[in-house]
């Protein structure tokens, strides 16, 4: 299993705006720091301003800050803005059309192991990352 890019540069899009000197940061100097296109970078923005991550102002002062503390966001809150809402495991959807149904063990198996990363990635919020990282990280995202 893996996640996308998208989710990759959307939680470090983030962990930007909460190190930020300035009140607001331009997509620009955050695809520049992580050294990938603006183009993409602000689509990624556009999912998470859409789910109530971000806020986007335009004009000569805009940007994008955060719209909650970073205590508030949850990586798991992050993924699941960034990733389709399609199930981690394709059994698990409905085009799948499992025969076994809820008598299958296998599907179990999955249920509860995208249960158990959604917990994972729910206790850990940005304000935790924050709190538990070095200096030298957090010094490297200051723009």
């Amino acid at each position: 299993m893996k996640f996308s890019k998208s989710s990759d540069l959307a939680l470090h899009g983030l962990w930007q705006l909460a190190t930020k000197k300035k009140k607001m940061l331009l997509v620009a100097e955050m695809a520049r720091a992580q050294k990938v296109s603006e183009t993409y970078l602000a689509k990624v923005f556009q999912k998470l301003a859409r789910h109530g991550l971000v806020k986007s102002t335009r004009g000569k002062k805009g940007g994008f800050n955060l719209a909650k503390s970073p205590a508030q966001i949850t990586v798991s809150d992050v993924v699941r803005a960034i990733e389709t809402d399609e199930p981690l495991f394709t059994c698990l959807g409905p085009e799948r059309g499992c025969r076994g149904g809820d008598h299958c063990e296998l599907k179990k198996v999955f249920q509860e192991a995208e249960k158990r990363l959604f917990d994972t990635l729910s206790s850990y919020s940005l304000q935790t990352l924050l709190d538990a990282s070095r200096a030298e990280c957090r010094k490297a995202w200051l723009l």
